[in-house]
């Protein structure tokens, strides 16, 4: 018997290991990953589609020789033989090239990825962005990311000039920036409009505002994932560009080729500077009583890669600096720089796909205050490093696992209206592990059109683990996401714990933010509501999407944040023994309704947002400055005509427009004035007879009760391009900003007793140059 049952497990086991795995990577001339392209081996009618970074992997392959048909929209199809002879795993890279034909005849993949729904993952609460999505947004100069985050669901922006980004219901340091696994801590420039992401360099960008998977950490609210494109491995190409607020150079080439799809090295260069407080006092003297907008930046972006096919690893640097110079009240200057290293190896006979990477970051800010003498700064310096092994099976199934280790110093001065200074300096060292699965469900009843199985259900776990090294604290975060798909409709949930170490450096209850600063969770948290001293969030998400028609979905996505614990600086501190940090405790949710519609010619994207957010801190119970209860955002693209060669496919004639529409703002009303003096120096002995005090404010005790009017903006653009030659093309654009120049207000200047508004009309014109 147990002879019987050893031949049999050996004849199994024999059976089994006839099975060859065949994977690698798909990507087009310039070395670029070509998303969601067929990889197909006709003799056994098995198939599957590449992921995000170009890879595929068909498992269970009889062991033989086969004809493999690659095809993507937009490409020549490939036919390749391959020898699968033995039982391994063998791994390829393959290159498709553009195919020249009609725009109309042409949908690109990822933009049409957004009118169809996605049986294979959770996209609920998921937004993946392109350059060629971005670009639809008319824009104050040049395209860009911050510009068309605004129109995403359960995003509030509270300001063109020195505003804030809040994705729902959380404050910009509950998000988590990252540029190839890099941490970026001061995504956004002080203008509000524009991030420090030239938008020529980027590949694509994953925004999660909800329910997050666990090999993200470090953040209770949301993540923004970017990743950055190649330098060209073919030839050289570049893009130049000016217009009245910004001028950029963006140039890229091989140094060396490629050899069929592998190997290669190649350069990527960008470079953008602002000059809008030079040029809006000419172009703009309406604005700001003819003082114009004192806003300037400069952005530097280098980025060098070897190897083209499935492995490859690239080396990156940036540097960017911000200025805002007001005079009164405040001069705003801040600068950041870093680099990194990211990789891919795909190993050969084995399934591993082995992604890891390092960098380095610094930021520093200081506020100039022309009424105060006091300092006012904030440092942070870091390291973050990742490993990442993950598995592809059954094609579409995925199980992963990874390490995480990262490191920071900051040293913040803050002086507040009074006088007294606080001053936190601190190393912190976090390590963490996590392990993700995706699972997709076939249906054993229901096929498609091809033959394939239904894809009935995808559930996505994953768990993290998080030590906190300062406090000897390990946060266990599980996170579950989950689908269920119908015919024409299907329905998501997610839901998750996260947990942060990192806090601003301001206050939270303040309309304008220019400075921007960080501490880490402080060791005497006052009146905190958990054992440990970090902040601490619970997600909860539920979607629903429909197929109404071929090119037309709606989604609906209700969410909830219940922050058990969020730390704020004391802003209200009177005494010197009076704690600097506060600890509050929150919740935000909502219901987004989405409806999206896409031809070759048309687009059209509305969102509208219902949503509230509440915060309790001791003895107060407020909505917060970015309460927006209602938003809503109309997003409309028209192209008329083709110009196609080889190295591009656009409309002559494009047409868009957005409209906002949103609730007014919660603010706290004025109550009177009076003379502040201050008794910092002198103490008991202070000569208040001869003291020439300060403007003092007594607010109102209905702490943010009030509420601004409601808030609406039309832009829109036109651009024209013109072919120069087959690899030349030119684009001239005109966009217009607040059309019907709309007096949005900002906020109110108490001490002056001045309105201070949103931005008004703004024409630009600019030329843009593709070679």
């Amino acid at each position: 018997m147990i002879k019987r049952l050893v031949c049999l497990s050996l004849f199994i086991s024999f059976l089994h290991a006839q099975y060859a795995t065949l994977r690698g990577k798909v990507i087009d001339e310039s070395g670029e990953p070509i998303i969601a392209a067929l990889v197909f081996i006709p003799k056994i009618k098995k198939g599957t589609y590449t992921n995000n970074d170009g890879l595929f992997s068909i498992d269970k392959i009889p062991v033989g020789t086969y004809e493999v048909i690659v095809s993507s929209m937009g490409y020549d199809t490939l036919k390749q033989t391959i020898d699968l002879s033995y039982p391994r795993t063998y791994t390829v890279s393959w290159v498709l090239s553009v195919q020249a034909i009609q725009l109309e005849a042409v949908e690109i993949v990822e933009e049409a990825q957004d009118v169809v729904i996605e049986r294979k993952k959770v996209t609920t609460a998921v937004t993946r962005l392109t350059p060629k999505q971005i670009e639809v947004i008319p824009s104050l100069g040049a395209p860009d990311l911050a510009q068309y985050l605004q129109v995403l669901p359960g995003v509030v922006f509270t300001g063109d000039q020195g505003g804030q980004l809040y994705i729902r219901g959380g404050t910009p340091i509950m998000n988590k920036t990252l540029l190839d696994g890099a941490i970026i801590y001061s995504p956004f420039h002080s203008i509000g409009l524009f991030s420090v992401f030239d938008l020529d360099y980027i590949r694509s960008a994953d925004v999660y505002s909800a329910a997050f998977p666990a090999n993200y950490g470090g953040r209770i609210s949301s993540i923004i994932d970017i990743r950055t494109r190649n330098g060209n491995f073919q030839r050289f190409t570049g893009k130049l560009y000016a217009n009245p607020i910004t001028a950029g150079l963006l140039v890229e080439g091989p140094i060396m080729k490629p050899k069929e799809g592998e190997g290669g090295i190649s350069y990527l260069i960008s470079a953008r500077h602002a000059y809008l407080n030079q040029t809006s006092k000419t172009l703009y003297p309406y604005v700001n009583d003819t003082l114009g907008l004192p806003f300037s930046f400069s952005d530097f972006y280098s980025k060098f890669t070897i190897g083209a096919g499935a492995n490859s690893i690239s080396f990156f640097g940036f540097h960017q600096q911000d200025q805002v110079l007001y005079g009164y009240p405040v001069d705003v200057l801040w600068r950041s720089s870093g680099g990194g290293s990211r990789f891919m190896l795909l190993p050969t006979s084995s399934d591993l796909i082995f992604t890891g990477g390092f960098a380095y970051s610094r930021f520093k800010s200081q506020v100039i205050n022309v009424s105060e003498n006091f300092p006012k700064t904030s440092s942070i310096n870091g390291f973050n490093g990742f490993l990442d092994f993950s598995y592809i099976f059954n094609s579409i199934d995925e199980f992963a696992y990874g390490i995480e280790i990262l490191g920071f110093t900051t040293d913040y001065i803050y002086t507040n209206a009074l006088g007294f200074q606080a001053r936190q300096r601190q190393s912190n060292t976090e390590f963490a592990v996590y392990t993700r699965y995706k699972k997709v469900l076939l249906s054993k009843h229901k096929q498609l059109a091809d033959g394939t199985p239904f894809e009935r259900a995808v559930i996505e776990p994953s768990v993290r683990f998080h030590y906190y090294n300062n406090y000897n604290y390990i946060s266990l975060e599980p996170r579950l996401r989950a689908k269920l798909n119908f015919e024409g409709w299907s329905l998501s949930a997610g839901i998750g714990r996260f947990a942060q170490n990192l806090m601003a450096a301001v206050s939270d209850r303040d309309i304008v933010n220019l400075f921007q600063g960080f501490v880490a969770a402080p060791e005497d948290l006052p009146d905190k509501r958990l054992k440990h001293n970090l902040q601490v969030a619970w997600h909860y998400l539920l979607g629903v999407e429909i197929q109404i028609a071929r090119r037309l979905k709606g989604s609906v996505e209700a969410w909830y944040k219940d922050f058990k614990q969020v730390t704020a600086i004391n802003r209200d501190r009177l005494f010197p023994n009076d704690p600097l940090f506060i600890t509050e405790t929150g919740y935000a949710y909502g219901t987004d309704f989405i409806i999206t519609y896409r031809t070759p010619s048309l687009y059209v994207y509305l969102v509208y947002g219902l949503m509230k957010t509440e915060r309790f801190a001791p003895q107060l119970r407020y909505a917060p400055i970015w309460d927006r209860r209602h938003n809503l955002n109309f997003v409309a693209e028209y192209r008329i005509g083709n110009l196609i060669s080889r190295y591009y496919s656009e409309a002559r004639w494009r047409f868009s427009l957005r409209w906002n529409l949103g609730s007014g703002l919660p603010f706290t009303q004025t109550q009177a004035f009076y003379e502040q003096l201050s008794f910092i120096l002198g103490g008991a002995q202070t000569n208040y007879i001869t003291q020439n005090g300060n403007l003092g404010i007594v607010l109102s005790d209905a702490y943010n009760q009030a509420r601004l009017p409601y808030y609406h903006r039309l832009d829109i653009a036109i651009k024209r391009y013109f072919a120069l030659s087959e690899r030349m093309l030119l684009q001239i654009y005109l966009s217009v900003i607040n059309v019907y120049n709309r007096a949005n207000i900002f906020y109110f200047d108490r001490i002056r007793y001045r309105r201070i508004d949103q931005l008004p009309i703004l024409p630009t014109l600019g030329i843009q140059f593709n070679f």
